[in-house]
Parts: structure tokens; sequence; C-alpha cells
């Protein structure tokens, strides 16, 4: 007679039933890290009131219902429908599976952002949107529209300062804007989310409404894209009356940096190291446990959705189309399985292999950046990205920083340019912030594919158009193929 517990064997056993509910639902308290104490307590109090319903029905139970193994299928959540299953009588299923949305919207209230979620869950009635989305993915689109839209009113507002600068000082025009460094399209590095999750945290999860958030980013529209300049001078040929004549024009250089993400903190009034209650966190903490939580409802992933993770096949399949040597195709192996996997991160470096700490919160200490002082999900920076590649690839290191990188690298042609190859956005010192990036080949119509950590996005494969610098390996020879590994077997029978 086989031991195996299957669905309908036997007689319900509520009270069995109901701990396999209640310690699942434990579980899921304890993993909504955004929700924190709140969201375990919610998870027992649910536990316990289903508890409370079914236990008119222990004495009535006999033999033990057979509980499936949901957890290994599903997580927590499968756990608790198995155990909500076991139970029989309809009734008791129905109370339960109540009970367990119940939690399911005690949790999401407290761990994802309301601006968000309020149209849906209706925690909030007075700010409610009568003709707002009801559809969470709708709401989701219509909020990151809003952020989207005062963004790009920032770089806007940075063009126009751009403009007036060379109009108030009757600098060239034309030579103004051939020198202007625009940082601003290196990266958005704007995250909808945290920037959804401040909001809803600044308001502590009421009276959130589209407009104020609208009108709070607008507020500091002039500040998201900070803007700079030097006077120049330039010999330009005029034609005059008497034939082509050599002037001296003054024009300015001006750099738009890029998107200063301290501004969203600004604009909402948050101080990230200041106690939020309600998770008993700090803002900081608080604000990244809800954005990652959005993330994970909207994307599954606490990337930013817009990158997703290449899959074996896919990799393997790319890897084919690779004319290159074994070496090379290594190179690119290992930077494609972190696209989609590992978020920038200011002053990010890593040993060879896979960082557990990666995603995690960690303050951003490294001077010289807008996030430095806040707390990000760890990861790369892009120099950090490319050394991590060739020693895990290789062995072989490129040396911290895109200075250093450039100086253990040599100039090569665009026509030269081989997978595993690395392109600079710019020539070190020409730019506050440079970017380096490892060359990935074409895609099917011609265009440059580059993989990269980008900051604002983490690691990527896209095709950018500002690389203009074509760097290789110094003293490397990376055209051969990798040496095969050596098993402990042969290398005791060669020893022997």
């Amino acid at each position: 007679m086989s031991d195996e517990q299957r669905f309908g064997d036997g007689q319900d056993n509520y009270l069995q039933g109901m701990r396999q509910a209640a310690e699942a639902v434990r579980q899921f308290g304890s993993a909504a890290g955004a929700a924190g104490a709140a969201g375990t307590a919610a998870g027992e109090a649910a536990a316990n009131a289903a508890a409370a319903t079914v236990q008119a029905g222990v004495e009535g139970g006999k033999a033990a219902a057979g509980i499936a193994a949901g957890a290994a299928v599903g997580g927590p959540w499968g756990a608790i429908l198995s155990a909500a299953w076991s139970l029989r009588n309809t009734l008791f299923k129905v109370l339960i599976f109540l009970c367990l949305l119940l939690l399911f919207i005690i949790i999401a209230v407290v761990s994802l952002p309301s601006i968000v979620f309020n149209n849906i869950f209706r925690t909030d009635p007075a700010t409610v949107d009568p003709n707002g989305p009801t559809e969470v993915t709708a709401s989701f689109d219509d909020m990151s529209a809003v952020v989207s839209d005062c963004i790009q009113a920032g770089y806007d507002a940075a063009l126009a300062e751009v403009d007036q600068i060379i109009a108030d000082g009757g600098y060239d025009h034309d030579l103004s804007m051939q020198a202007l460094v625009n940082n601003a399209l290196v990266s958005s590095e704007y995250d909808t989310c945290y920037v959804l999750a401040a909001y809803s945290a600044s308001m502590v999860q009421r009276g959130t409404t589209k407009a104020d958030l609208q009108n709070k980013l607008n507020a500091v529209a002039d500040q998201m894209y900070a803007v700079t300049y030097e006077v120049k001078q330039a010999q330009v040929t005029v034609e005059t009356d008497d034939g082509p004549e050599m002037q001296t024009v003054d024009y300015v250089a001006c750099t738009i940096h890029p998107f200063d993400q301290s501004v969203i903190l600004t604009a909402f009034g948050v101080d990230t190291g200041a106690q939020y209650d309600q998770f008993q966190v700090t803002y900081g903490e608080a604000i990244l446990d809800m954005s990652n939580s959005l993330k994970m409802t909207m994307y599954g992933t606490t990337s930013d959705g817009s990158v997703p993770p290449i899959s074996d096949a896919e990799l393997n399949l790319f890897l084919a189309s690779l004319d290159c040597s074994g070496k090379r195709k290594e190179l690119m192996r290992c930077a494609l399985s972190l696209v989609g996997r590992v978020p920038y991160f200011w002053g990010g470096k890593s040993a060879p292999g896979w960082n557990s700490d990666w995603n995690t919160p960690r303050l951003v200490t490294a001077a010289g950046s807008s996030s430095t002082g806040t707390i990000r999900p760890y990861g790369l920076d892009c120099s950090g990205f490319t050394e991590w590649v060739y020693q895990t690839a290789l062995g072989v290191t490129l040396y911290d920083g895109t200075w250093n990188q450039w100086d253990a690298t040599h100039a090569i042609t665009k026509e030269e340019l081989l997978p595993g190859d690395l392109g600079f956005m710019a020539v070190p010192g020409t730019v506050p912030v440079n970017h380096v990036l490892l060359y990935a080949g074409e895609d099917a119509d011609g265009n440059m594919l580059w993989v990269h950590c980008a900051s604002g996005t983490g690691v990527v494969l896209n095709s950018p158009d500002y690389v203009t610098q074509y760097r290789r390996r110094n003293d490397i020879d990376l055209e051969g193929d990798l040496a095969p590994a050596v098993s402990a077997a042969e290398e005791a029978g060669a020893d022997g």
C-alpha cells in the first residue's frame, strides 16, 4: 500500500490543513520584505482568523487529508493553495481563500506604492480617481507616463537653458551646438519604480494623486539635468566684400550632466535617514523595498523590466552566430550572462563569478555621483562590469576605472572590432564621466551591438550611438581557443 498522499484521499483534516496554511502564510509574510514586521503580523492574523473559521470543523475531521507539495512548485503561494485545497468541504475552501485574499491585500497595501494601487484596492477612497484605470498594468503604465513626461520636461528645460546661454552671450550658435556634451543621452538614469515608491512613501501611502505627483516633479524640472559651460574661441573663415577672411569668434562649450537622482528626494521632501514608522525602517530602506516590490509585481524581477534576462537557449544561439575565437566567445558568454540580472551601482566592483550580494540594498559610498549617499541595489558600474567579464572569462585584468582600462588598451579602427573589444564614449579627460562597453557584434540590420552596464538600467545589450573610441587589450592573445579543462583524475594520472 503506497503512503503517497493524494487529493481526495479520506476525509478532510481541517486542523492539519490550517496549520499548513498558517505556515505558508507566515512564509509569505516573511518573504514580503517591504512589509517587514507589518507583513508578518498580517500573515499571522490572517492565519489565525482562518484557523478560527474552520475550528468548528475539526471535531468532524477523520482521516488525514492529502497536502500536495505546493511550495515546491509555487513557492509560499503554492503551499497556501495546496493547504487550502486539502480542505474538501467547499464552504471551508471558500472561506480560506477569502482569508488569503484579505492577507494579500493587507500585504500589498503596506508594500506596494499607493499611487499605483489605490484605484485597485481603494484603500484611500478620498483620492480614488473615478476616471482612472482599475487594472494593475494600466494603472502602472498611466503613472509611468506621468513620470516620463516630467523627466522629459526636465530634459527640455536643460536644452532651453543651453539655448539661453548661447543667446545671452551672443555666442556662435553652430560652434556651440557642435561643442555640446550631452551626457543626458548616455542613460536616462532615473528609475520609474523608485520615483513612484518615493512619492508614495513621502505621503505615507495616503492622499496620493496623479496631479500632486506631476506638480511636485515639475517643480524641480529645472534641477533634473545640471548645465555647466565654458567660453572658448575659434578661428573661422568669413566671406567679406574683399573675399574670405579669418575671424576670431566666441562660442560656448556646454555640458548637460546626467539625471540627478537626488532631485527625486528633493521633489518629495524625503529624508532617507529618517524613520519610516510604517515599516520600522528608514525612509531610504522603505523606498527601496517598495520599489523592489513594485518591480517584482510588474516584471517578476528587481530590475527595471526593460532588460529581460537572456535565456540559455538564446545565449547559445547568439554565441553560435559569432565568427570569432573561443576566447572571445567566452568573453561574450560571461558578459551576456549578466544581462537583465545585475543592476548599475556607482563604484560597484566584484570578484570573478556570481556575487550573491548583487541586487541587495547597499549604501553608495563612492564619491562623484548623484547617487552617492543613497541606498541602491548592489551591482556593478561600467568599468567594474568589463573588469568582471575579463577576470571571469580569462583571468585577465583590465584594471579599475575607465581611465586605467584606456591605458591598458590600444586604439583600433571600427573595421577591426571583434567581440570582446572595448568601446569608450570619449577620450578620458574630455568628459566629466566616461563610459566603457564591450563590443558584441552586429544585429541582422548591421547595427553595432554593445553589452555594457548602463547607469539607471544595469547590464544591457543594445546599440548606443555615442561610442566614439575603439580599443583592444594590450599584450593579450584573444584569437586562440580556450585550453580544455583538465579533470582531477587526469591530473592525478599525469602525476603518477
